[in-house]
């Protein structure tokens, strides 16, 4: 990734592009805020890492990260502080916090946050033509979904979460199988998902291997991963209806927390403690 750095302690600044290069990404570090905003419109940057200080507030130097972006592609925003919480940066506006004294696993997990979300991002935008259908919103709806939770995030502090969903053996059945039977699988699946959501949430189809649920304004933090376990579980004994295990689809789930791209769980189906149980029977 590309990253700048703004923080008005050179050491700081040394030490986050030391630690970053070494893991190969490219650094830009800035002690002056001005000089580093003018860089901004002309867009580039994956990542930016500032410290609102001398201000005690970091809402302003925030919304003037946003105000020189301008058109540009809107990079993932940290905030470096030494007490400031992940709640207080995203109601500030940017996407999480990065505490002083840094550590080399905080800053692995934030740049690894940074990067899922921005992977999420760059998938969403690029155009398919993959029908919806069964109830799913297509992908573009979904991008504008996506996007919406994180204004909703950062302005009322509303927290979205979303399972990610992969059938990572399609290839395989249309491969052995051929197409018309992948496609007869994908049609199930998808009625599958359908049928397995809430009321209140959003499946959307992402593409021909994809799909994705958002789990919208959870109660607690419980929640999400319950709806992660109960999806598990459906899509298992999904798997397990299928006479024929070669024409059995493999999901892989992942739960995503937006606006800082944290993964909160990943689970494979079919589940390995009945994929252990249907062979020991066979």
């Amino acid at each position: 990734m590309k990253v700048m750095v703004i923080d008005r302690d050179s050491l700081t600044n040394q030490l986050i592009a030391s630690k970053l290069e070494a893991r190969g990404h490219e650094v830009q570090t800035f002690q002056n805020k001005n000089e580093a905003f003018d860089l901004l419109a002309e867009g580039g940057f994956d990542c930016v890492m500032v410290d609102p200080a001398p201000l005690a507030e970091p809402r302003p130097v925030v919304l003037a990260v946003w105000r020189n972006i301008g058109d540009a592609p809107r990079p993932y925003l940290l905030l470096l502080s030494k007490t400031g919480t992940m709640e207080e940066a995203i109601t500030a506006g940017a996407n999480d916090v990065l505490n002083k004294p840094f550590s080399s696993f905080d800053i692995d997990t934030k740049l690894l946050n940074a990067e899922r979300l921005l992977e999420i991002s760059h998938h969403l935008a690029k155009e398919d033509h993959i029908h919806s259908g069964n109830g799913m919103v297509g992908k573009a709806a979904f991008n504008q979904l996506f996007h919406s939770a994180i204004d909703r995030a950062i302005r009322y502090g509303e927290r979205t979460l979303i399972v990610f969903l992969h059938f990572s053996n399609y290839d395989d059945i249309v491969e052995k199988l051929g197409q018309e039977e992948g496609d007869n699988v994908m049609q199930k699946l998808s009625e599958q998902m359908t049928f397995m959501r809430r009321q209140s949430d959003v499946i959307g189809r992402l593409g021909l291997k994809d799909f994705a649920i958002i789990l919208q304004r959870p109660q607690n933090d419980a929640e999400p991963l319950d709806a992660m376990s109960r999806f598990c579980e459906m899509l298992d004994k999904f798997h397990r209806k299928f006479p024929e295990k070669e024409l059995a689809p493999c999901i892989e789930l992942h739960l995503v927390e937006v606006p800082q791209g944290h993964l909160h769980a990943e689970r494979n189906v079919p589940l390995p403690e009945m994929e252990e149980a249907v062979e020991g029977g066979t």
